[in-house]
Parts: structure tokens; C-alpha cells; sequence
């Protein structure tokens, strides 16, 4: 018996006790959707500390929640497929495990070990979240395929692991869906 199967039980209680119409595709989408990045650390649950419910918000996650090509092209393929302009929100946290990626010695260890580049390993650390979110976000910005069609806003948040509570960073109104964010290189 693996750790999974008790999930897997409690499975069977949400099958019970859901409301299968907030699983079912929506016959008309909203006009914009909130969509949260976040990182892949189990204490960081969207679900827990910002109380999204299910068909709320669309939730991409990975190590320290950061933009890079495949999240690009994740948030592009959402709105595409559902006919929405996407509300982002980027949350990066304190006490992040992506801090050690910053110890030189940690990261040629894991470069060795997983085929990763050493420069991209860096970059990917998030021991100032304040200052990576802000990153983040101008990223997401800059990218070409992040038009007006695509992008409703762009925020970037900080979660306090000491307190519980998200604070904003920055905030960014994209033009309307005839306009295009400059290009950028990735």
C-alpha cells in the first residue's frame, strides 16, 4: 500500500459528494480567467491559502512557481482553447526550497546529476521572492506570445510562510485584446 492510496480514498468521498456540473466544460467561458502560478512545495496549496475552489481559477505549478517556456506556452494554450483573456497571478514564497539552487556547490551537484545548466539552475533560485516575482512578471510581459489576446493582467505576489498572508508585489494591466506587449527575447 503506497502513501497515494489514501488519496485515493478520500477520492471517493469528493466523487460522492461533488457537484459534477463545476467539472463539466462550461457551455459559455467567461471573458477573462484568473489563472494562479505557484510553486510545486506542498505547503503552498492555491486551494488552501487563497481558498480557490474547484472551476475557480486554473492553477500551474512547478519548482518556485517560475515563468519559463513551458509555463509560456501553458498559459497561451488556455486561453487559446478556452476563447478567455487570462488574469495571471505569480506567487513566489518565503523559505522556498529553490534557495539552495543559489549554493554554487548544491547546483554542480544537481547539474551533475540531472543533465541541468548550471546558469539556468541559478537563475531559477528564489531567495529574494519579492525581487523574482517582479522578474517574473516583467518575463511574462516581454514574452511574444503573451498578447493582448492572451494576457488580461499580470501580478506578482509574495506569500509569507511566517504569517500566512499574500502580500502584492506588482500589478499589470495589459492593453485590450487589439493590442499586442512588445516583443521580447525568452
Amino acid at each position: 500500500m503506497s502513501d497515494f492510496d489514501e488519496f485515493l480514498k478520500r477520492n471517493q468521498v469528493f466523487a460522492a459528494n461533488v457537484d459534477l456540473a463545476r467539472l463539466a466544460m462550461p457551455e459559455s467561458m467567461p471573458e477573462r480567467l484568473v489563472l494562479v502560478l505557484v510553486c510545486a512545495d506542498p505547503r503552498v496549496e492555491p486551494a488552501g491559502f487563497l481558498g480557490i475552489a474547484t472551476g475557480e481559477a486554473g492553477v500551474l505549478r512547478n519548482t518556485g512557481g517560475r515563468v519559463d517556456g513551458r509555463v509560456i506556452e501553458d498559459i497561451a494554450y488556455l486561453a487559446v482553447r478556452l476563447g478567455v483573456r487570462m488574469d495571471v497571478a505569480i506567487v513566489h514564497h518565503t523559505q522556498c526550497g529553490t534557495g539552495l539552487l543559489a549554493d554554487p556547490a548544491f547546483r554542480r551537484s544537481f547539474a551533475e546529476r540531472t543533465g541541468g545548466d548550471d546558469a539556468v539552475l541559478a537563475e531559477r533560485a528564489v531567495t529574494d521572492p519579492a525581487a523574482t516575482v517582479r522578474r517574473d512578471v516583467a518575463k511574462l510581459l516581454a514574452d511574444p506570445l503573451m498578447t493582448g489576446e492572451v494576457l488580461a493582467s499580470v501580478s506578482g505576489y509574495v506569500l509569507r510562510l511566517e504569517t500566512g498572508l499574500v502580500e502584492t508585489v506588482v500589478e499589470h494591466v495589459v492593453g485590450t485584446a487589439a493590442e499586442s506587449v512588445a516583443p521580447a527575447g525568452r
